[in-house]
């Protein structure tokens, strides 16, 4: 059950950055909006019990082919869960800055008895390298990290859909993010009027079982 809570409440926390999109940021078109040292901090719960921290974080920094952002995920439970089931996950996306391709993806996860590490690359060509297998991209593919950052960058509304082709655990995944409505949201730091969004996700860091609306 922890270990299920933590993937949903991940899922939760990176899908939440659709509210936090700037409209004083500039977004190339398509492209993902990626704001360079931006940060993100993220509690998450088990009904009232605090279960562990997340955060998200952007950095623009040289890399072998060029500017790259850094988009870094970490989620981990806390002392009173991981006594039962700890949860130290961390990702890295690297995406070229000049043409939002992902050049270089990194997965660690620790969950339990359960650890995974999973690392591809992709060059200009489109070729993408994981597990000592060479694939060939499909048009629009993402990672699932700047996938997220991507559909922050839209401007949503009621009834849109977007389709996106991710790549994980060296498969395509086909990602399906629905607009199903609007809410007016009552937080600590205020009121807001939010969209709600449905997130399908196949397999990967960010997939579900039953239902996911934030």
């Amino acid at each position: 059950m922890v270990r299920r809570l933590m993937k949903v409440g991940l899922a939760a926390m990176t899908l939440l950055l659709c509210l936090f999109a700037s409209t004083e940021v500039a977004n190339a078109g398509d492209a993902p909006l990626l704001i360079d040292g931006e940060s993100l901090a993220f509690e998450i719960r088990y009904g009232s019990m605090p279960a562990g921290h997340a955060y998200l974080q952007v950095e623009c920094s040289d890399g072998p082919g060029g500017e790259v952002y850094r988009i870094t995920s970490v989620a981990r439970s806390n002392d009173f869960v991981s006594l039962f089931f700890e949860v130290d996950d961390r990702v890295i996306a690297e995406i070229d800055a000049a043409t939002y391709q992902t050049r270089r993806f990194e997965k660690d996860l620790r969950e339990g008895p359960f650890v995974k590490h999973v690392v591809f690359t992709c060059d200009p060509e489109g070729v993408v390298r994981s597990g000592g297998e060479c694939l060939y991209s499909k048009p629009g593919m993402r990672d699932v990290l700047s996938a997220l950052y991507y559909v922050r960058g839209k401007d949503l509304e009621v009834g849109d859909e977007i389709y996106i082709e991710t790549f994980d655990n060296g498969k395509f995944y086909p990602a399906h993010v629905r607009v199903v409505g609007e809410e007016r949201v009552s937080t600590p730091a205020g009121d807001f009027d939010c969209l709600v969004i449905e997130p399908e996700v196949e397999e990967g860091i960010f997939s579900k079982s039953g239902r996911l609306v934030i």
